[in-house]
Formats: structure tokens, C-alpha cells, sequence
């Protein structure tokens, strides 16, 4: 069995049988899809004691050596934390994750990072996703990677309908022109995105 496949077992037994999805999340071997597992296995968890899976999928973030891997999977715990009521624990997280993520060289991998945090943070109340919404603005410029482009525009897309001015202010930050092109052209097409879903049994 792949650790892919480990972490799909996990996210299946997390809903019916949560102590055998523990055992099998603890078991994978990758740290990235541990975090993963431990975190669904958290958000379905039958008692108030989630929050120590929790703790075992930052540990398990936090093995990780590469600061995009560790940034970006913390958006699982993130999500976790907020879907199961608790936004104080989550912004501990998401404000590690953004003074971080300026150690992340590559700017599309910076990028990327910081629009996981954030979709995973959008569940939660305007001063949590904030901050990872100026983050995201700055990791936008200079413009290197296509990536960059794409997660601004559906940041903004997820943002445009409640928070106009927000969105006015950030476009105000930005000076690439392909960039701005194309949120022109989402404003015109009355664009409108959701955060992904992190969890599902």
C-alpha cells in the first residue's frame, strides 16, 4: 500500500472507525501525508480530545525539512482546528506559517504555500485570512511563475464578493500588467470562487 493510499484509508476510516484511522494515519512514514491523515482523523474525531492529533500532525509538518512542504501542509490543521470550532488554535498556526513562508526562495512555491494557508484559513473570521491575504498579495510580484497569477485571481475571487474595498486596496499593490489584466476580465465575468474543501468522508 502507497502512502497515498494509506492516507485515503485514513480519511475513509476517520468517519466510521476513527481508532483504526488513527492507527493507519500514525503508520505512513511520509510526513506530509501523516499531517494529512492525522488532521482528518482529527476533524471526525468523536470527543473534544482532537486537538492532540492535532498537535501530532504539526509534529509531523514540522519534521519536514522543505519550508514550502512544511508551510503548505499546515493548512490541513488549520482547516481542522476552524471546522472544529477552535480559530485561536488555528491562528497560532497560520501566523507561524506566514513568517515562514519569506523563507520559501521559489516565488510560484511561495505562492502556492500561502494560498493553501489561506483557503484553509477563509473558513474562519476576517482577521485570521487577512494577514495571509497580504501575504499572498506580496509573494505575487515579481511575477515569475504562472502559479502567482493563477492563486491572486482566485484569492481575489473568493474575496471580491464580501470585501470590495479589500480587494481595491490589494489591486492598488500590484503592477504586473498580465496580472491585472486578468482580474480585470474576472471583475467583467462577475467571477466568484470558493475555498477548497479539505476534509470529506
Amino acid at each position: 500500500m502507497t502512502m497515498t493510499d494509506q492516507r485515503d484509508l485514513a480519511h475513509r476510516l476517520s468517519a466510521t472507525t476513527p481508532d483504526q484511522g488513527l492507527a493507519v494515519a500514525r503508520n505512513i512514514q511520509d510526513a506530509w501525508f501523516r499531517c494529512q491523515a492525522l488532521s482528518q482523523v482529527a476533524r471526525y474525531w468523536p470527543d473534544g480530545d482532537y486537538d492532540r492529533l492535532l498537535k501530532e500532525a504539526l509534529l509531523a509538518a514540522n519534521c519536514l525539512d522543505d519550508v514550502y512542504k512544511r508551510v503548505a501542509v499546515s493548512a490541513w490543521p488549520i482547516r481542522a482546528h476552524l471546522e472544529r470550532g477552535s480559530p485561536s488554535s488555528a491562528k497560532s498556526i497560520v501566523e507561524k506559517c506566514v513568517g515562514a513562508a519569506p523563507s520559501i526562495v521559489n516565488m510560484g512555491s511561495r505562492s502556492e504555500a500561502l494560498f493553501l494557508v489561506f483557503q484553509a484559513a477563509k473558513l474562519g473570521p476576517a482577521d485570521l485570512w487577512t494577514p495571509v491575504f497580504w501575504a499572498l498579495v506580496k509573494a505575487t510580484e515579481p511575477a515569475l511563475a504562472w502559479r502567482q497569477r493563477r492563486n491572486i485571481r482566485d484569492a481575489i475571487a473568493m474575496v471580491a464578493g464580501s470585501d470590495p474595498q479589500l480587494v481595491e486596496t490589494a489591486l492598488g499593490k500590484l503592477t504586473d500588467e498580465k496580472t491585472l489584466s486578468a482580474i480585470k476580465r474576472d471583475f467583467e465575468n462577475n467571477r466568484r470562487e470558493q475555498p477548497r474543501p479539505f476534509f470529506w468522508v
